[in-house]
């Protein structure tokens, strides 16, 4: 079991994390994303349709887990208890770590305390950290199911595996893959070492990741559409994923000058560097690949930008690799020092959160924001800003983002001083050209913000 010490300070982090969330609600700067999953966890039990995506959530990502996150938010209707479930998700890492590491490694052995201090490292792992404080997405809770699968493994807790192994393959497509390809790798290492009944376990993880994959590529997208997340492994010499993954044999040349970019290694390097390099002793930084894999392939520079929640995708598994690492050296705890200093130097000099940007006001008046809001009716469609429209989600199961081409919702609710150069230069003055030829007309101002209603709204 991790010490109290490392529970106490787990705590703390929860609390730190909790608290700036609360901050960020009050201020209404969370983005989008989080107002996504309100919604689609409020529909769970249904398609889990909601007012980006303006569709069923299964047309982008298969991620029925998400259910049962339904009951607390069908509860409380908080932005910010989503954000807590993230917030406790996160910090959770720290002690399945330290109990992973108890688990030990082989040959490797640890001197008195040091699960306790790998643990601890991963409350100041930015990466990590960045994930929690972010905007609530799917991949926020794959850190510590994976880190439990992990752990429940090397324990032989077939009951605690099969619930993590479920929950993993419920999550999302990219985690289903990463999945089948750690369950098959690891299953053949095992069972060349004689350990059969975890060869097994990891081998029927794989098929039922497999099986989930299947479900969802062969089943939902052809109920739901075209599978619109392809576009990120598009190239002029691979179109889509398959054809991307045998583009290093097929288009060598292409491929390398594509993806071998200065941007994609200092990503790999900002993994990396706050663990001291300490995952690269270790055969388990392997166990990494299919996560960093599906990162640095993307075509957008926002997938493997530091911060992103896609780090999630490999973060499990270098922590693997790290508490392996430190099972091989000397001076484990030198090691560890190490590796918290240089991550809690990042966290603070470089951080990936960018605090200064999100722990502020979304907008100068959101007293005038609330006002303008008050006027349209809660259950009618209402389309608005990203942040705003994230902080009426969980009670507004109609809201919607106006985007860069405003939808024609019932109701547009705006600020002429909105501070955002987009929607300034593009999507303000589509607006002020509807109201202009009468499609909509203000009903109601305060201050610099509108509600302009339809001319002929949902009964039309």
């Amino acid at each position: 079991m991790p010490s109290r010490r490392l529970l106490i300070w787990t705590g703390v982090a929860f609390a730190v994390l909790a608290a700036l969330a609360a901050v960020r609600v009050a201020d209404w700067s969370y983005g989008a994303d989080t107002g996504t999953f309100v919604q689609v966890v409020l529909d769970a039990l249904g398609p889990m349709e909601n007012g980006v995506e303006r569709t069923t959530h299964y047309r982008f990502h298969w991620s029925p887990t998400l259910v049962l996150l339904w009951p607390a938010l069908a509860l409380t209707r908080s932005v910010w208890v989503l954000q807590a479930i993230l917030a406790l998700a996160t910090v959770a890492c720290a002690p399945l770590l330290s109990a992973v590491a108890r688990c030990g490694f082989g040959r490797g052995r640890f001197e008195p305390n040091v699960a306790d201090r790998i643990g601890a490292v991963a409350l100041v792992y930015p990466p990590l950290v960045a994930v929690g404080f972010g905007e609530f997405r799917d991949l926020g809770l794959m850190a510590p199911l994976a880190l439990g699968w992990w752990l429940a493994l090397q324990r032989r807790a077939w009951g605690w595996l099969a619930v993590c192994a479920v929950l993993l393959a419920g999550l999302r497509e990219d985690v289903c893959l990463e999945l089948a390809l750690l369950g098959i790798g690891t299953g053949i290492a095992m069972f060349v070492r004689g350990e059969r009944p975890r060869a097994v376990a990891a081998l029927a993880t794989s098929a039922l990741a497999i099986g989930s994959a299947a479900t969802y590529v062969l089943v939902v997208i052809p109920r739901v559409g075209s599978w619109p997340p392809s576009h990120f492994y598009q190239y002029p010499f691979a179109h889509g994923p398959l054809e991307l993954a045998l583009a290093p044999f097929t288009h060598p040349i292409a491929f390398a000058l594509a993806i071998f970019t200065f941007g994609r290694l200092t990503y790999v390097l900002e993994a990396l560097v706050p663990l001291a390099f300490v995952p690269l002793r270790s055969r388990l930084a392997v166990l990494a690949l299919p996560g960093f894999a599906i990162v640095l392939l993307a075509n957008s520079g926002l997938v493997w930008r530091m911060g992103e929640h896609y780090a999630a995708l490999w973060i499990p598994w270098l922590l693997i690799a790290f508490a392996g690492g430190i099972a091989l050296l000397r001076e484990q705890r030198r090691w560890t020092t190490a590796a918290f200093a240089l991550s809690a130097i990042v966290l603070i000099a470089f951080s990936p959160l960018h605090p200064l940007h999100y722990l502020t006001p979304s907008y100068h008046a959101l007293a005038d924001a609330r006002a303008a809001l008050a006027c349209v009716p809660r259950d009618a469609p209402v389309a608005t800003h990203d942040e705003w429209y994230t902080a009426v989600s969980a009670e507004r199961p109609r809201a919607m983002v106006l985007g860069d081409d405003p939808p024609d919702a019932d109701w547009l609710v705006v600020a002429d001083d909105y501070p955002n150069t987009t929607f300034a230069s593009v999507v303000l003055p589509r607006v002020r050209e509807r109201v202009a030829r009468g499609a909509y007309r203000e009903a109601c101002r305060r201050g610099s913000v509108a509600a302009y209603v339809h001319a002929q709204p949902a009964s039309r």
